[in-house]
């Protein structure tokens, strides 16, 4: 009788230390992973700060640009076979797209390329 007790006892307590071990492994991969959410995040403002500070930078010399193409005198023929300058939209990568990249299996949030549109996801 005494033996049923104590494996019953030794049975629960290799339970519920299991459990312990369970749940400290699920907090710690938690963890992980909201730290790497706030990277990303960081990372995404760090970015978006350096696209406006570059466009400020560029902003001048854009207009530079553009005052010094209208203040060139033209001639006719140069005048009609020159194009006006256009910028192109860089094309975007939508995240219905990953047949395109190199490993389109399935990945974590933070081992894909930087799309800001597959963040939110």
């Amino acid at each position: 009788m005494y033996f049923r007790f104590t494996a019953g006892l030794i049975l629960a307590v290799c339970v519920s230390m299991a459990g312990i071990w369970l749940e400290k492994q699920t907090l710690r991969l938690r963890r992980e992973v909201s730290s790497q959410h706030y990277q990303t995040d960081v990372l995404i403002e760090w970015i978006v700060r350096k696209r406006l500070e570059t466009q400020q930078l560029s902003a001048p010399l854009t207009r530079r640009i553009a005052q010094a193409d209208q203040e060139l005198p033209r001639s006719g023929v140069q005048a009609a076979g020159r194009q006006p300058r256009r910028v192109e939209p860089m094309p975007s990568t939508a995240p219905g797209d990953t047949a395109r990249l190199r490993n389109p299996e399935p990945q974590l949030r933070f081992q894909r390329p930087w799309i800001p549109e597959g963040i939110t996801e």
